[in-house]
């Protein structure tokens, strides 16, 4: 087990940093979502402890280094751009005395066919896959992940699930700024301005029985929102989904968010006859609006909307039971 422990910092009358106390086991990565600020002044703490303590960081109730001896992805990591992927990769081989097999690492960063092309002239998210391929050869029990599905490829988001799978022994935190990624990458925990919390979830089984019926009969509503001064009326089929974020519901209409006083659960109840499905605690989505199921890994799901910015909203592994028989898939 890997643990964080690290005090509030302030910075004249600022909070620049929340108290943060979180166990990561292994196999069970912990998400963190949050604004880029926090999390960068989170992720500074793991190369420049603070002073004075040394019990921030403990891996099997040891203290424990992270900057010597975890493994870190950041967002502004380099890469030799002059050489290939099969070039870098085996430079990483020598310098890690690894036994990993250099086609084995490229094909599960699916860089097979772009092994032998300069790394210059490689897209953001193959050279992201590159990056990835690090980790399968640094030997660490603790790895740390900033925004590594940040602007990439589905592709790529795909291969991230699959080393992760292929960490499960690990300890693995993640940053990111999307709340649908943490919660689809691991256990997600939000930081915000003033507090450190998880995420709340329910178990597969109870968002399973949870889930509507579908059999309600048709009836008509009007769901209000706020915005300034005025209320809104929106026609139950113009909203794409719903989301509940800190205690408050927020409406996603066109690409725009509006925020109602209806608690999720019951506009569940009340949009059931409208086709809205409960695909995760947190979302309630448009069934209309859904344009692809992503599976992820075997317990990491994904809708993907036929919205205007194409969005992707999490799925639980019991609601996609539930929506496979909805839908008789």
């Amino acid at each position: 087990m890997f643990e964080i422990n690290l005090p509030s910092k302030i910075a004249g009358n600022r909070l620049l940093l929340p108290e943060i106390n979180v166990a990561v086991q292994p196999g069970q990565p912990v998400a963190i979502q949050g604004e880029a600020e926090f999390l960068q002044t989170f992720l500074s703490q793991f190369m420049n402890p603070f002073s004075g303590s040394t019990n921030q960081f403990k891996l099997e109730d040891k203290p424990f280094d992270p900057h010597s001896n975890a493994f870190m992805f950041h967002q502004s990591d380099g890469l030799y751009k002059r050489l290939t992927p099969r070039e870098v990769i085996r430079f990483w081989l020598k310098l890690y005395k690894s036994e990993e097999n250099e086609k084995r690492l490229l094909a599960v960063c699916e860089l097979s066919e772009v092994a032998d092309k300069r790394v210059r002239s490689l897209p953001l998210s193959e050279r992201r896959r590159l990056h990835f391929c690090r980790c399968l050869i640094m030997p660490s029990q603790v790895y740390v992940f900033d925004q590594p599905t940040l602007h990439v490829d589905r592709q790529t988001k795909h291969v991230f699930h699959t080393i992760l799978e292929m960490l499960s022994n690990k300890c693995i935190v993640i940053t990111t700024t999307s709340l649908e990624e943490a919660i689809q990458l691991g256990t997600a925990f939000r930081m915000t301005e003033h507090s450190f919390y998880q995420v709340e979830q329910t178990s597969h089984d109870q968002d399973a029985s949870e889930a509507p019926k579908g059999d309600a009969p048709l009836k008509l509503a009007k769901i209000s929102a706020k915005m300034d001064d005025k209320i809104i009326l929106f026609d139950p089929l113009e909203i794409d989904y719903m989301e509940s974020q800190d205690g408050q519901t927020i409406l996603h209409v066109n690409s725009e968010a509006f925020f109602t006083s209806i608690p999720l659960k019951d506009l569940e109840q009340r949009l059931a006859p409208f086709g809205f499905f409960r695909c995760h605690r947190s979302y309630l989505v448009n069934l209309q609006r859904v344009r692809e199921i992503i599976v992820w890994s075997k317990n990491s799901y994904s809708l993907s909307l036929n919205d205007q910015t194409k969005n992707t909203i999490p799925l639980s592994k019991g609601n996609y039971a539930a929506l496979k028989e909805l839908l008789q898939m």
